[in-house]
């Protein structure tokens, strides 16, 4: 249903564009967000929504980068608690979004590989910070050892990879998803050496 029209000032405006197309992303994929929809929603013209973004693609990388955003707020939880269980809550956060997001972020996921370079940037700097929380949680976020920095960026791919499955086939519980997403995060840090950091001895 249309929104009756409000002026709102640019910044105000961009934000609730990108609001409307990230409520969209928990029924559809981002190439189903319908720039005329949108629109319609927000009470405005199809020419002004690209007087804000001047093409289609600008306003999906900007949901995307939300999208990205909201993902990375959401699972940024556990502060104050043993680095296990920071890394375990974080990952129970992770899962239980993906799983409310399911369309968005698999399409997230598999649009990765669609050669569109701004997109394929916030793919990147969303797994890259995901990476760099681990390292972080670690204490070795700013000169993490080579070794431990591919076993953490080769875990946040697995975790994609684990959950997409899991979205696309079922097969396991969401208890079963969290134990072996986690365990393997604990299990490649002790490969790399990592152990003491991870039980704090």
């Amino acid at each position: 249903m249309a929104t009756p029209r409000t002026r709102l000032d640019p910044e105000a405006r961009r934000a609730q564009l990108v609001g409307l197309g990230l409520e969209m992303l928990s029924t559809r994929p981002l190439d189903k967000v319908a720039i005329d929809e949108i629109a319609a929603v927000a009470g405005i013209s199809r020419g002004l929504l690209f007087h804000y973004f001047p093409t289609k693609r600008d306003f999906h990388v900007a949901v995307a980068r939300a999208a990205s955003q909201d993902l990375l707020e959401r699972t940024d939880v556990g502060h104050g608690l043993p680095l296990l269980d920071r890394l375990r809550a974080s990952v129970e956060a992770f899962v239980d979004h993906v799983a409310t997001n399911r369309d968005a972020y698999v399409a997230f996921i598999r649009g990765s590989s669609g050669g569109d370079p701004e997109l394929l940037d916030v793919y990147e700097s969303t797994r890259t910070a995901f990476t760099d929380r681990v390292l972080d949680s670690l204490g070795l976020v700013d000169v993490p050892p080579p070794l431990l920095r591919a076993a953490v960026r080769g875990w946040v791919a697995l975790t994609e990879e684990v959950t997409v499955d899991w979205l696309s086939r079922g097969g396991l519980d969401r208890g079963e998803v969290v134990d072996l997403i986690d365990d393997a995060l604990v299990a490649l840090i002790a490969v790399a050496g990592a152990e003491d950091l991870a039980t704090g001895g």
